[in-house]
C-alpha cells in the first residue's frame, strides 16, 4: 500500500508538468488562431465560398441535369440573358419593385411598432407577443394560411371587407396581374417587419432620456422630438436595415412561390423565380448559374454604391 502511495506522489509532478506543457502549447498565438479562426474559415469555404465559385465556373458551361457532359460556352450564357432575353430584364424590374415595396413597408411599419413598444400601455406583453407572432410562424405555413384566408370564394378576409362595406364584392387578391406583386409584398412584410422592429427597438433603448427631457424643456412637441432626437439617432441602424433588407427581399423566393408561383401572367416572376424555373423545369443548370452570378454581381455593385454614396458608417457612432 505504501508503494502505491509513493508511486502516486512521484507521478503527480509528472502529470502537472505535462499539463503545463500542453497549456503552454495551446496558448501559443498560432495555435489560438488555428483553433478559433480555422474552423470558421472552413465553414465559410464549404457553405459560402465553394458554392459561389462553383456557380461562377458552371455559368461558363452548357449543363443539363440529365447529361453528365459539361460543354464550355464561355460568355454565351451571359450574353443571352443580358443582351437578348427581354423576359430576364422584365424579371429584374419586378425584383427591384418587390424589394423596394417590401423594404418601404418594413421600415415604416417596423419603426412604428418599435416606437409603440417603447411606450407603457395596458397588456403590453400580450400585444408584443401578438405583433411578433407572424415572424415565428414558418413561411410555408403562413403562406398557405394566407392563401386560404384571402381566397376569393371562401376567404375570411374578403367576407370581412364585404360585411364592413369596404368592398362591394369579393376580390381575387392574387389573381390580378396589376396588383398581385404588391399584395405579396404586403403579406411578406406582415411576416418580416419584426426584424426591423427588433433592430430599431434595440437602438431606441440606447437613446438617453435626457435628450427628450431637454427637447421638452425647449418646447418641442412630439413630432419635433421625433424629428430632432429620435430620427437622427436611428439613422445608423436604418441605413443598415435598408441595405440588409434590400438584399434579402431582392432574393426572396419562398413566399412568392407559395402564394403565386410566377402568376398571374408572370406578374410575380422575379429573377430568382425565373432562375428556379430555368434550373428545375428546363433543367438548364448552366443558364441558371449565369443568372445567379448576374444577380449576385448586381447586388454586390449596389451595396458598394450604397456605401460609397451614402456613407452609412458616418452615421454610426458609439455612445
Amino acid at each position: 500500500m505504501a508503494d502505491v502511495r509513493t508511486a502516486i506522489r512521484d507521478r503527480i509532478p509528472v502529470d502537472r508538468e505535462r499539463r503545463d506543457r500542453l497549456y503552454e502549447f495551446l496558448s501559443r498565438r498560432r495555435m489560438m488562431i488555428g483553433m478559433t479562426v480555422l474552423p470558421v474559415a472552413l465553414l465559410f469555404v464549404l457553405i459560402l465560398a465553394f458554392p459561389i465559385l462553383w456557380a461562377i465556373f458552371a455559368s461558363f458551361h452548357d449543363i443539363h441535369a440529365f447529361d453528365p457532359e459539361w460543354t464550355w460556352v464561355g460568355l454565351e450564357n451571359y450574353a443571352e440573358y443580358l443582351l437578348h432575353d427581354a423576359l430576364f430584364r422584365e424579371t429584374l424590374w419586378l425584383s427591384v419593385t418587390f424589394a423596394a415595396a417590401s423594404v418601404a413597408i418594413h421600415v415604416v411599419v417596423g419603426t412604428a411598432v418599435a416606437l409603440l413598444l417603447t411606450k407603457a400601455f395596458p397588456f403590453k406583453k400580450f400585444v408584443s407577443a401578438v405583433l411578433f407572432l407572424p415572424f415565428l410562424i414558418p413561411t410555408a405555413i403562413l403562406g398557405f394560411g394566407v392563401g386560404y384566408m384571402m381566397n376569393s370564394t371562401f376567404g375570411i378576409v374578403n367576407w370581412l371587407l364585404v360585411d364592413l362595406g369596404i368592398l362591394s364584392s369579393t376580390r381575387g387578391w392574387f389573381g390580378n396581374p396589376d396588383t398581385a406583386l404588391y399584395v405579396v409584398a404586403v403579406v411578406n412584410s406582415w411576416k418580416f417587419y419584426a426584424l426591423v422592429t427588433i433592430m430599431v427597438y434595440a437602438r431606441l433603448q440606447s437613446i438617453p432620456d435626457a435628450h427628450y427631457e431637454t427637447a421638452k424643456m425647449m418646447g418641442a412637441n412630439a413630432w419635433e422630438r421625433f424629428r430632432d432626437v429620435t430620427l437622427p439617432n436611428l439613422k445608423g441602424v436604418l441605413f443598415l436595415v435598408v441595405l440588409l433588407d434590400s438584399i434579402w427581399m431582392f432574393f426572396k423566393f419562398d413566399i412568392i412561390w407559395i402564394l403565386t408561383q410566377e402568376g398571374p401572367a408572370g406578374s410575380t416572376r422575379i429573377s430568382v423565380v425565373y432562375a428556379y424555373e430555368i434550373a428545375f423545369q428546363r433543367t438548364a443548370l448552366g443558364d441558371a448559374a449565369a443568372i445567379s452570378v448576374i444577380l449576385f454581381t448586381i447586388v454586390a455593385a449596389g451595396a458598394l454604391v450604397y456605401f460609397y454614396v451614402l456613407e452609412p458608417e458616418e452615421e454610426v457612432r458609439a455612445e
